[in-house]
């Protein structure tokens, strides 16, 4: 069977030459979770109009659709078809999966915000590389939240997510808009501030957790609830926050030095361009919090960190950093000062280890 999809305008405009290059390296990923063989991954133009083009053995099911439509990329999938010998492209359905509208991550807009499209992808990514399934109730970490664009792309996908902000403005201002959008959107809700560290109120450190759903009937069910919640406190102390491996997946968009920078490093409150500071000082703390079987996904500025420099790091502190493609294909230009890559890094499970089904 022949597919041809057509990329989102806005992946393109975003990505520039290398968009295509981007839109397979996460088609494959999802690709690897087809009910059936997938080969061919091309770019194609017909009728002067370009297509990521792949082949199935078989025809692709409901799930596999459903895969497909979550992808940052897609715009529109259809199927090449032959009648009377005239090849006729077949438009196949998008599924439905948005648990919250996905406009939610693009009302906030901000000087140095991160494009939703790729924060997208790197939470597809991150799936896509564990052990887990969009169907669990996921946990992500976002340890570098900013003003929430992860959480919220995470909140479509229906996600239980966390973020951890040093900057106390951009947690209020975080709190306000989402509290805003849940009345607009008259979801029922409860907003709530609870201690999450700290033996006393004068160093304690507080989460802002909204629970919210659909319906009534939904949020009075702990199984059907979604949170959303964000720590105001540093990447550095993940593990002060949050428990021995209860996040399935991390996923962070390093500060790159221009309209953010990295702060509470070792130089006892200085700021630093680089991150390299910042994950050797985090990584332990993330190994800790997170899974077995799940994945962490980075992206940074590789003009101020080597991706080799940065991939030791992560398997200094006992991640599998996953090479070759698609894994090493998402480095692209930004500006002329920003050339940003991404790292996939599992934490694996250990030899012998039983394999709990209970995700809670």
């Amino acid at each position: 069977m022949k597919y041809l999809i057509l990329q989102n305008p806005g992946h393109n405009r975003v990505y520039y030459q290398a968009s295509d290059k981007m839109a397979m390296a996460e088609l494959a990923l999802a690709a690897s979770r087809f009910s059936t063989d997938c080969v061919g991954l091309d770019v194609v133009e017909i009728a002067g109009v370009r297509y990521i083009a792949f082949e199935t053995e078989a025809e692709l099911v409901a799930n596999d659709i459903l895969l497909i439509s979550r992808l940052s990329f897609v715009f529109a999938i259809f199927q090449r078809v032959s009648v009377e010998g005239k090849e006729m492209l077949l438009p196949v359905e998008k599924k439905a999966y948005e648990y919250l509208d996905g406009k939610v991550s693009s009302l906030l807009k901000y000087q140095g915000k991160t494009n939703e499209l790729f924060t997208k992808m790197l939470v597809n990514i991150a799936l896509l590389a564990s052990d887990f399934n969009y169907d669990d109730s996921i946990r992500m970490l976002d340890p570098v939240a900013g003003k929430g664009t992860t959480l919220f792309e995470g909140a479509v996908y229906g996600f239980n997510a966390y973020g951890i902000e040093v900057e106390s403005k951009y947690v209020h201002e975080l709190q306000v808009f989402f509290k805003k959008y849940l009345q607009t959107e008259r979801m029922k809700h409860h907003a709530q501030e609870r201690p999450v560290y700290g033996k006393s109120k004068a160093d304690s450190i507080q989460i802002h957790e909204f629970a919210y759903a659909k319906t009534k009937e939904e949020f009075k069910s702990n199984e059907t609830t979604k949170m959303l919640g964000i720590i105001g406190g540093r990447a550095q102390d993940a593990h002060k926050y949050f428990k021995d491996e209860v996040i399935h997946i991390l996923v962070g968009d390093l500060p790159y030095g221009i309209f953010h920078s990295n702060t509470g490093g070792k130089k006892l409150g200085g700021v630093t361009r680089n991150p390299l500071e910042l994950l050797d000082e985090s990584l332990e703390e993330w190994y800790q919090v997170l899974k077995p079987g799940g994945t962490a996904v980075v992206a940074w500025n590789s003009y101020v960190a080597p991706r080799d420099k940065v991939a030791d790091l992560f398997i200094q502190h006992g991640f599998e950093v996953q090479i070759g493609p698609p894994f090493e294909e998402f480095e692209h230009m930004v500006d002329k000062s920003i050339k940003r890559d991404v790292i996939v890094a599992r934490k694996e499970h250990l030899a012998g280890e039983i394999i709990s089904s209970d995700w809670e």
